[in-house]
């Protein structure tokens, strides 16, 4: 009977264990960059009355705003977030199905907005 007991506490500690291991979310999970349509490259976006310079830079994970690299990119399975480097907010996120040729739609600090494609980097 101890030798049952044992087991089972055992058994039950190993079953515990494993529900208890952290899966990653597949929306977090971002395809591959080649397999994306090609969203890289100076973009300009209209905000606050003024035009503004965005330059994405897929293979660095990194986003140029007006010249300066303070932002980051990160890709999830369907856009990319865009954020300051130092902040955990995000400042803007676009989707891949809303990319054209010349355009994407996204948002920018909570509003929705459009960037308008200056050159391809591809």
């Amino acid at each position: 009977m101890r030798s049952q007991i044992v087991s089972f506490s055992l058994f039950s500690l190993v079953l515990l264990f494993g529900f208890c291991t952290e899966k990653k979310n597949p929306a977090d999970i971002a395809p591959e960059i080649a397999s994306l349509p090609a969203f890289g490259g100076e973009w300009v976006l209209e905000w606050e009355n003024k035009s503004h310079s965005i330059n994405i830079q897929p293979e660095e994970n990194k986003v140029l705003w007006n010249g300066s690299g303070d932002l980051s990119m990160e890709l999830d399975s369907v856009g990319i977030r865009i954020r300051p480097s130092d902040e955990e907010t995000i400042k803007g996120y676009f989707l891949y199905s809303d990319l054209k040729p010349k355009s994407w739609i996204g948002t920018w600090d909570n509003r929705v907005v459009r960037l308008i494609r200056k050159s391809s980097k591809e």
